[in-house]
């Protein structure tokens, strides 16, 4: 299933998509998860290796103190020498084993691929998780870069009031006391403003940590058209689907497979072996290679393998709740975004509405305030309210970038990436 859905980026020299692109090449937790699978896999390989052929080698050589040589009657008239300990002993034994039926063997092996299977499942979990990660972390940069920006125009206007009215009081028209506000509010910007490129430095920093890609200084926020997304039921439904669910239950029926291979570990166990020797202590048989073939039984009962069967069950019990609980979870967690991405919508209409407004009350402050009829504060107060329906619009886009790409996270559906 696809993860990205470009959108036209309108311009934009970073788009969203590189840094999703560059995290999932640079991004540790991708990383650490993707070596997880690795591991997985191994422990797979490991299991299903015990079931082929194994062959061991050995081989050494011994100094006897006495050597023992007999000869034995070989006709009516001849004899044969044989070498039943020589002085130099040199022995080499090849020797092949195949376990012919272990049930609980191939049991272990069956539960080591849904391991596996679970392992791919959770790396994929892992990166939806950073790519969560990234698109919060751009779009925080991208509403950090938007204060910072509003930011310096409020600064800017209030240094614009505090040189108005300081030419106001030489002229003898404006108070001491209009000047001292117009003061005290270039300090107030300018902190605001200090808290702002503290809030933009602290996201661009987050974003590089997770992409290893350094961030450009005007990552904007989309302009979101307010489109619908699809019903909450029909989303819920597609939550079960999704890579957290899936590993959690691959998780449950591993356990499961174990548990089963621990019950089949009462059942015998049969396997084949084939010997080949080679010595020159040939001993009666007098042959310096020989081999030899047969077939084993084996099994084993103890107190300790039954307790093992209640720990197994247990742990596979365990694993079922854990899967359900995620499935849960999956749900809870897709109706939350939807309701997120509802109110974010309604709460960014206002926003625009409420900057529309803000920014026609500013100008109509500054009017009346050059006619004489509206006071300092009223400008003041107008140039507040702008800059504070500017921090609510930019909150309110935040809030609905990230609730939808939450949102087609949580679904398993495809990002829309701007």
């Amino acid at each position: 299933m696809g993860w990205l859905v470009l959108v036209p980026a309108l311009g934009l020299a970073q788009p969203l998509s590189t840094f999703l692109e560059s995290a999932e090449r640079a991004n540790v937790d991708g990383q650490l998860a993707a070596e997880a699978t690795t591991s997985a896999r191994a422990g797979f390989d490991q299991q299903w290796g015990a079931l082929l052929p194994t062959l061991s080698a050995n081989g050494g050589y011994t100094r006897n103190q006495f050597e023992a040589i007999v000869d034995v009657p070989s006709g009516p008239t001849s004899t044969q020498r044989i070498t039943i300990i020589p002085r130099d002993q040199f022995e080499a034994t090849l020797k092949a084993e195949l376990p012919l039926v272990d049930v609980s063997r191939w049991m272990k092996v069956s539960a080591a691929s849904a391991t596996a299977e679970a392992a791919t499942a959770r790396e994929q979990a892992s990166r939806d998780q950073v790519r969560r990660q990234v698109v919060t972390a751009y779009y925080a940069a991208a509403g950090a870069h938007a204060l910072v920006t509003s930011a310096r125009r409020s600064l800017t206007v209030a240094q614009a009031q505090l040189e108005q009215q300081t030419a106001r009081r030489g002229a003898g028209v404006a108070s001491e006391l209009e000047v001292f506000r117009a003061a005290a509010e270039v300090e107030r910007s300018t902190q605001v403003l200090a808290d702002a490129e503290a809030q933009l430095a602290t996201a661009r920093r987050t974003l590089r940590t997770l992409t290893g890609l350094e961030p450009a200084a005007d990552l904007q926020l989309p302009e979101d058209d307010l489109h619908s997304e699809p019903a909450i039921s029909e989303l819920e439904a597609k939550a079960a689907g999704t890579s957290a669910v899936a590993a959690a239950e691959r998780d449950a029926l591993a356990a499961a497979r174990t548990s089963t291979s621990a019950t089949t570990a009462l059942v015998p166990s049969l396997s084949a072996q084939f010997t080949q020797r080679f010595t020159n202590a040939t001993g009666f048989q007098n042959q310096a290679a020989l081999w030899n073939a047969g077939v084993s039984f084996s099994w084993r009962g103890d107190l300790g393998s039954l307790q093992a069967l209640r720990v197994a069950a247990a742990a596979e019990q365990t694993a079922r709740l854990s899967a359900e609980k995620a499935r849960l979870a999956a749900v809870d967690q897709v109706h939350a975004d939807w309701q997120r991405v509802t109110a974010a919508m309604t709460k960014v209409k206002a926003a625009r509405a409420q900057v529309a407004s803000a920014q026609r009350a500013q100008a109509i402050a500054k009017e009346r305030n050059a006619a004489g009829v509206a006071t300092q504060l009223d400008v003041i107060q107008a140039d507040r309210d702008l800059f504070a329906a500017e921090v609510s619009d930019v909150t309110a886009r935040f809030d609905l970038a990230t609730a939808r790409a939450s949102l087609h996270l949580s679904a398993g559906l495809p990002l829309e990436v701007k």
